[in-house]
């Protein structure tokens, strides 16, 4: 899901629903610093347990679908890159268009959008791949996780 982030990114980094963070442990591993995340959590429950397991990193509840509308008044425009663990699969093809749609407004260019999938298909819609020219890339998969997890990545260009 991280490897190609690299430690020395000099912008912010943007998790969709890091959950109880194992994700978020797995960036600050590569050497991220926690100060460069941001975290935007759905449930109430688990934002608070981000807060606290993540203190340096920026840790926000709020929809994913409503990225722009929640950064643009912290002054928070774009990021170098956005991991998610949302089940955009279990979605409608709707809010996940417009999930990723919005992320792929604050990407900045040469960013990526990394999704994991419990499917064999990128969760990304093929119509915002298009729309941003990005290029879809399959990362593998983890033959450990039950169920089986597919990492796509999506490089904005």
């Amino acid at each position: 899901m991280v490897r190609h982030i690299k430690s020395d990114t000099d912008g912010r980094i943007l998790e969709l629903g890091p959950g109880t963070g194992s994700f978020t442990r797995a960036l600050i591993k590569t050497g991220i610093p926690e100060e460069k995340l941001v975290l935007l959590e759905q449930s109430q429950e688990f934002t608070t347990l981000l807060k606290n397991s993540f203190p340096k990193a920026t840790v926000i509840c709020g929809d994913a679908k409503d990225v722009i509308s929640i950064f643009r008044p912290l002054g928070i425009e774009d990021f170098n890159e956005i991991v998610s663990g949302l089940p955009l699969n279990a979605m409608g093809i709707e809010r996940r268009r417009i999930i990723c749609d919005e992320g792929f407004k604050v990407l900045k260019r040469g960013g990526s959008f990394v999704q994991v999938s419990y499917l064999p298909r990128c969760s990304i819609p093929d119509t915002v791949i298009a729309a941003h020219s990005a290029k879809r890339i399959y990362c593998g998969v983890t033959l450990g996780n039950i169920p089986p997890a597919f990492v796509w990545r999506a490089e904005k260009h």
